[in-house]
């Protein structure tokens, strides 16, 4: 039987999976393997295991191609029920036929798509005894191998309506695109929330919180996986669940349990609330320096033999804030903790992104939203030396990202700098001579840009060659084509030129896999360590390895049904998004120093061997948002910087500080 489902592609088709690699969801049997549907002969076949709804099959073409043609020659154990899909990257799948009348034989199905993966899903069997399952003799896909280059145009006019305590109602203007736009993806602030296919302009997103900010955005995707830039940002904040002025009461019997040189361990009995108690904050002196859930917790990064007054305040989801407990004194005692004191160096109203050290210890930072560079000194007094040319914001987290001087800055005086352009990302350097910036020179163009997951960290190894961690451009599949610098850690000689000893011939490539990289750096072994985003369920510490695949966007952390496959490398740590969200990485004495933007604190994890011993938080809602961290080789400790206020690509509408975190 033969159906027409759309034109086929204009140049003649060829058997594009012969004996290309298959997986399956069973076998029947050792006689039965998924190979047996694509080897040629009709006296092979592969069977699913009996009594098994759904099951499937799909075959990898290799590349992506324009599928004009599936041919499936079925044996007695047919589909009654099934549908044939076609996707880029093999997590998400696009229907381009379906059936429930199946009757076995030959279907010659003339379709139309672009894909590197095309499945046969079976749901429902022709045969419904336990003695049967699924069972193909060939499964042939036709059509010619093309690359389409081309995203489809953004999506217009993103609008929200129906706003409740639990849900919205999004809409869009439709996008165009050469091959037609098969999918639309639903972001909040860089996490993929929901898909629709690309004739559906409106969705209702469920499973809000009340009384939230949301920031939703649309992206258009193609058959090729080619993904459009974002449509304008949507912003809604969820109305509260009931109507609720009532605070909580006041916590009580605030004491101190224990006190070292640097910190301060309080508890304190829990308090009441109409609806429920959400959480607490610690105040100093009027300020926050702290906020959990629960009815403890530790004040880090104070002054040693220092008194300090402590309230604390209960609050509750729709943000009413308690009474002051009872307030404490507590005296810190002499000497220095392993994380000691925090001191502030200067503030901020941008987004300070990169920062490298200078020879004279004074620092350079990146402002992210201003494109400007800024030096400032141990004692905060700053100053522009220069704003970086042709850099482009997002309205979102591009813009001027990430900084790293030349290992023989005293000579050549390179600054190498990472930023978003009106097209790309890109990675340039400039000379940084008598304090001020030279002229730009481009070293590596084409990384795709979006609104978020730009990625942006630089850091130049012991072997001398320049590291970049890139983002995946909110398309995952580039994760995983090694012909893409997205979703990779690039590596490249110091000039701009692939290193000869790079994993994949001519390639920047050094790893791949990964969704959005904020953090880079060395250990004393000249290993390269890295922090990720995830998206809605592990963010990952990762210890890279040349020519490593880490699994996204098929794995995320150890959850995904592809985790188990042996040819992705395992993550050292993961967290739950909502205690990490890394910004940035550092180390030193082989500590790793983790910065969290979601989470609000900072990680530090001593190296052992091929992991770390057991991460512990400090400074937990102490500054808010976390971006950078690097050594200061002046005071021995941290440089760490905050990003409040940061998701708008606007110069200085920021409220940040630039931080000194002694170490002992």
């Amino acid at each position: 039987m033969t159906f027409t489902i759309a034109p086929a592609a204009t140049a003649a088709p060829v058997l594009l999976s012969q004996n290309k690699p298959v997986s399956v969801s069973t076998t029947g049997g050792s006689g039965y393997a998924g190979g047996n549907a694509v080897d040629g002969s009709t006296s092979t076949r592969w069977a699913s295991q009996k009594n098994i709804d759904p099951a499937w099959i799909y075959v990898d073409l290799g590349s992506v191609a324009a599928v004009s043609q599936v041919k499936l020659t079925w044996d007695l154990s047919c589909a009654k029920a099934y549908r044939v899909e076609l996707s880029t990257n093999a997590t998400q799948w696009s229907s381009i036929y379906e059936t429930t009348s199946g009757d076995g034989g030959v279907d010659d199905l003339t379709i139309g798509g672009n894909a590197r993966y095309v499945r046969v899903f079976g749901t429902t069997r022709c045969r419904t005894g336990s003695a049967y399952g699924y069972s193909l003799q060939e499964f042939q896909v036709y059509g010619t191998v093309g690359a389409d280059t081309e995203p489809p145009t953004t999506p217009g006019n993103a609008r929200a309506s129906e706003v409740t305590s639990t849900s919205v109602k999004l809409e869009w203007d439709a996008s165009t695109d050469d091959k037609g736009v098969v999918a639309y993806d639903i972001f909040n602030t860089g996490q993929l929330v929901k898909t629709v296919n690309g004739s559906t302009l409106s969705t209702t997103i469920t499973g809000l919180t009340p009384n939230t900010n949301y920031g939703f955005y649309v992206n258009a995707r193609d058959g090729a996986g080619n993904v459009s830039q974002a449509s304008n940002t949507v912003s809604v904040k969820t109305p509260p669940d009931v109507v609720d002025d009532e605070p909580p009461t006041a916590p009580g019997i605030l004491r101190s349990t224990a006190s070292t040189a640097n910190s301060v361990s309080l508890a304190w009995n829990t308090s009441s609330d109409n609806i429920g108690v959400k959480g607490y904050n610690v105040y100093s002196s009027g300020e926050q320096v702290g906020t959990t859930t629960g009815t403890s917790t530790t004040i880090s990064g104070l002054q040693a033999n220092t008194t300090y007054p402590f309230t604390v305040k209960a609050f509750d989801a729709a943000g009413n804030l308690s009474p002051n407990s009872n307030q404490i004194s507590v005296t810190t005692k002499a000497g220095g903790d392993v994380i000691g004191e925090v001191k502030q160096v200067t503030t901020s109203t941008d987004v300070p992104w990169g920062l490298v050290n200078l020879p004279d210890g004074s620092a350079l930072y990146a402002e992210r939203d201003t494109h400007k560079i800024t030096r400032v000194t141990q004692s905060g007094t700053k100053n522009t030396v220069g704003t970086v040319s042709n850099v482009s914001g997002t309205d979102g987290e591009g813009g001027l990202l990430g900084l790293e001087i030349s290992p023989t800055f005293a000579q050549d005086h390179w600054l190498y700098v990472y930023h978003t352009s009106p097209s790309d990302n890109r990675i340039v350097r400039i000379k940084y001579e008598n304090g001020a910036l030279g002229q730009s020179q481009v070293l590596l163009t084409g990384i795709v840009r979006n609104k978020f997951h730009n990625g942006g960290r630089l850091r130049f190894g012991p072997d001398g060659k320049l590291y970049a961690g890139v983002g995946d451009g909110q398309s995952g599949n580039r994760a995983q084509d090694i012909n893409s610098l997205n979703g990779k850690i690039v590596r490249l000689n110091p000039d701009g030129s692939v290193p000869s000893d790079n994993p994949f011939p001519g390639k920047y490539v050094w790893s791949l896999g990964h969704r959005n990289i904020e953090g880079l750096a060395f250990d004393s072994q000249g290993r390269l360590w890295e922090a990720e985003l995830g998206n809605s369920v592990m963010d990952e510490l990762n210890l890279i390895k040349k020519g490593g695949n880490y699994g996204w966007p098929s794995c995320e952390g150890t959850s995904g049904s592809e985790c188990g496959n042996t040819s992705y490398t395992k993550p050292v740590r993961t967290w739950g998004v909502s205690s990490a969200s890394p910004g940035g990485l550092t180390i030193v004495n082989d500590t790793l120093f983790m910065s969290c933007l979601r989470g609000e604190r900072l990680y530090r994890m001593k190296i052992n061997g091929s992991g770390t011993d057991t991460p512990v938080a400090y400074f937990q809602g102490a500054y808010g948002r976390l971006r950078t961290v690097e050594p200061n080789p002046v005071t021995g400790g941290l440089w760490l910087t905050t990003s409040n206020g940061d998701k708008d690509s606007t110069g200085n509408n920021s409220n940040t500080k630039i931080l000194n975190v002694a170490l002992n």
